[in-house]
């Protein structure tokens, strides 16, 4: 600041001297002294009063400027009175003061820029010689207006530049217009003088100076230059600030791991991750990117004082991001290619991933029975698969070299298929991340097809003019679409039979038997691509008759007030049938239930009492002739007192033990002994040659009344009255109750050419068969013969 006012003080002496030489042609060696002031000041002119020969006095002092010889100002001490002449312009305005003896001051009140100029001061005495004080008055006018524009010449508004990128130049224009003498012009930056380069434009009456900066820094940012316009020491400087805006590219872009999972991540699971950018001006955009694809969402947030910039995203990684790169950019757009990124390598961590296909070569549509067949487990996991399982229709396979499964790893082989190995394929593995399962691969093994009947036979119970639907299934891949049925009866008649139907695996046929020739054996065979089935599935149809009773009936769980009870079935006659159950405490009947199957739970009984539980079959036809018997005891209910049991045995219980058992025995002997003479004899005396005799029938017997809450039903058959069954002796009381059952054997006729069907051996004439009529057949058709109930 000291350089730049002895600069500024020798430009105005040099002024001021140019000044009074130009006013009027002084000699080089006259003294002119300098007064500067400034418009509007006091001005005081200085005259020097000393004199030479004391006691020398002043008589008279005048003032005139420049050429004019016009005194401006006089002051008169020869007279009684000082007299002051000053000139009319200048009343009041000039004046003269004394200081002492030797100097008087001529001062100018509200100096003006038409009072600057050389004044010349008289000073006359009595005695010595005159002499002359020549001052130069200055007057000093200020700039009027101070502007700062850019290198395009548009003004700086409200103190602040545009925006510069790092790295641009900087040029900032102060202009000072008006002031005399001209104003000089310097930039300035924390005090210091940057530039004080002036140029003058006296014409225009303007000074200027260019500030330039070459390359703008990040530390220019909001950096204040000052422009200082001053043309006196009269008065301070006029100091115009401006700030440096500037656009920042940014400095560093950050990927931020809060939770620590070092970039590893498992699938399908939710994360936040944050993306940090600092040193942009303004907040750079922050976009995330994938494999160079851009992700949407991110939430943005700047600090206080903007210089950091987060943006925070929710990512769900999928399998497929495994190996990819994520990316977080940041770029200001208002800076080019100022963009800046930080990528991870994404790890993802994932359950298995399967794809089960057929071996090489392998078709589907061209797998039969007898082929080997082979799957491959493809799996993409990470981490690594522990384990690899195959399963069939969610039961899990392992190797069983015999069943021709071979299990290794990735890789499930069956050797020599059949219809049995037809499912639902998985293969399943897991690893760290969880367990996965294959979409299931069905197999379908081709096979030609075969009767869907458990045994390929079925007895169907029909009668006369009585139409029913024959469904023949039959199991076959692809499901058989064309089928043939054929008919048999005993005498040999043979036909096909066309009143049917055929759809995906199932065939129905109406029949109608309308007279005896039209019992027999219906045989049903389908066909597919594969071939025909070979063996048939074979229908009896026999007159309906009525059922069996159930057999093998047993307690499957009593406790103290219920009872569980299970049977088998019977016979059915050829018709749908039903079971009834009679529950009785000795001979009164408590109560009966009536069910579809063979399985009773009875309720509600009474605690430690004995029960007999009698079973009946029933169809259309009518009741089973017996029902099978059960007896049973009922548990002591918890808190009663029981009997304790004597380890004594008494008379009764020895009576029931071995012996009782070894009389039954021994009488059981001697009855069938008893009747297998009197059969002997009975042949032997009528001398029976043929094992065809008339039939004669018998007088029918009533059915006696079941029970109260079944009466009403009657037998809806009757027996036929055969010469070759001899019924063995009955009580007919027990047998009207139903508890004895019929003799399980028939005793026929046979001649001595005639032989067995299973062991083609001869048969004896008088052969006993011990087994149910309803099992035996005719040997030309295999067909049962007719029931002994008009049944069968």
């Amino acid at each position: 600041m000291k350089r730049y006012k002895c600069t500024f003080v020798v430009l105005l002496v040099s002024f001021a001297v140019l000044s009074v030489f130009s006013a009027s042609p002084l000699d080089e060696d006259v003294e002119v002294e300098l007064v500067l002031t400034r418009e509007g000041n006091t001005s005081e002119l200085p005259c020097n009063l000393q004199v030479t020969h004391p006691p020398d006095k002043v008589s008279l002092v005048e003032w005139t400027k420049g050429d004019d010889e016009q005194p401006l100002y006089k002051v008169d001490f020869r007279g009684v009175q000082t007299q002051v002449v000053p000139k009319p312009e200048g009343e009041n305005r000039l004046s003269l003061r004394l200081v002492e003896d030797k100097k008087a001051l001529l001062v100018i009140s509200s100096t003006k820029v038409a009072d600057e100029g050389l004044y010349n001061c008289r000073v006359d005495f009595y005695r010595s010689q005159t002499t002359f004080t020549h001052v130069n008055l200055t007057v000093i006018v200020p700039p009027q207006g101070v502007q700062i524009t850019d290198e395009l010449g548009i003004p700086i508004k409200n103190g602040v530049t545009k925006a510069y990128a790092a790295g641009a130049s900087l040029i900032l224009i102060c202009v000072a217009t008006g002031g005399k003498p001209l104003p000089t012009v310097a930039w300035s930056r924390d005090g210091e003088i940057v530039t004080n380069v002036t140029q003058h434009f006296p014409e225009r009456f303007r000074s200027q100076n260019i500030l330039r900066v070459p390359e703008l820094t990040r530390s220019d940012l909001h950096a204040v230059y000052q422009c200082e316009v001053s043309n006196s020491n009269q008065q301070p400087p006029l100091i115009v600030k401006v700030t440096v805006e500037m656009f920042l590219r940014p400095l560093e872009v950050t990927l931020i791991d809060p939770f620590r999972f070092n970039q590893t991540f498992s699938a399908e699971k939710k994360y936040e991750l944050i993306c940090r950018c600092k040193g942009s001006r303004p907040p750079p955009i922050i976009s995330w990117w994938k494999d160079g694809i851009p992700m949407e969402g991110g939430t943005i947030s700047v600090s206080a004082d903007g210089n950091t910039t987060t943006s925070t995203l929710w990512f769900t990684p999928q399998a497929s991001d495994d190996g990819l790169v994520l990316s977080c950019r940041a770029a200001n757009q208002m800076v080019p290619h100022s963009e800046l990124r930080d990528s991870w390598m994404l790890k993802v961590l994932y359950p298995p991933k399967i794809i089960l296909h057929l071996g090489h070569g392998l078709q589907p549509s061209s797998i039969r029975e007898g082929v080997d067949v082979y799957f491959e487990c493809q799996i993409i996991a990470n981490p690594k698969v522990t384990r690899v399982w195959w399963l069939r229709d969610g039961i899990r396979l392992a190797s069983n070299a015999s069943a021709g499964i071979l299990v290794a790893n990735q890789t499930l082989v069956l050797q020599g298929v059949s219809r049995r190995s037809s499912g639902n394929y998985y293969c399943e593995s897991s690893n760290t991340e969880g367990t996965s399962r294959s979409v299931p691969f069905q197999l379908k093994v081709k096979f030609e097809p075969v009767c869907g009947e458990p045994n390929n036979r079925k007895v169907l119970g029909v009668a006369k003019g009585e139409p029913v639907k024959i469904e023949c299934k039959v199991d076959a891949e692809p499901a058989a679409r064309y089928f043939r049925w054929s008919f048999n009866s005993t005498p040999g008649i043979s036909r096909i039979l066309k009143e049917h139907t055929a759809n995906a695996g199932l065939s129905i046929l109406t029949y109608q038997p309308m007279s005896a020739s039209d019992y027999g054996t219906i045989q049903c065979w389908g066909n597919n691509e594969f071939g025909t089935q070979r063996a048939p599935c074979i229908y009896h149809i026999v007159p309906a008759g009525r059922p069996d009773p159930p057999n093998g009936c047993v307690v499957a769980n009593i406790t103290h007030h219920n009872a569980n009870i299970t049977c088998v079935k019977g016979f059915d006659g050829g018709l749908k049938q039903k079971f009834i159950m009679l529950v009785k405490v000795g001979d009164t009947e408590i109560t009966n239930i009536t069910s579809a199957s063979t399985d009773f739970e009875v309720g509600n009984l009474d605690a430690a009492t004995e029960y007999t539980f009698v079973v009946f079959a029933l169809n259309a036809k009518g009741w089973s002739k017996s029902g099978s018997t059960l007896m049973a005891r009922t548990l002591a209910a918890p808190g009663l007192k029981e009997l304790r049991r004597s380890t004594v045995q008494s008379k009764e219980t020895k009576l029931k033990g071995p012996w009782m058992y070894i009389l039954l025995a021994g009488g059981s002997t001697l009855i069938v002994a008893g009747s297998i003479a009197i059969i002997i004899f009975v042949v032997r005396r009528f001398k029976v040659d043929s094992p065809v005799r008339e039939r004669r029938r018998s007088p029918k017997r009533n059915e006696l009344s079941l029970g109260p809450s079944i009466q009403g039903f009657t037998d809806a058959g009757t027996d036929d009255k055969n010469p070759d069954l001899i019924p063995p002796p009955a009580n007919e009381a027990l047998l009207t109750a139903g508890l004895i059952p019929t003799a399980p054997y028939t005793i026929t006729t046979r001649p001595s050419q005639k032989r067995n069907c299973a062991t083609q051996m001869p048969v004896k004439p008088y052969h006993v068969t011990w087994a149910p009529i309803l099992q035996s057949r005719n040997c030309a058709t295999q067909t049962p013969p007719p029931h002994k109930e008009s049944s069968v």
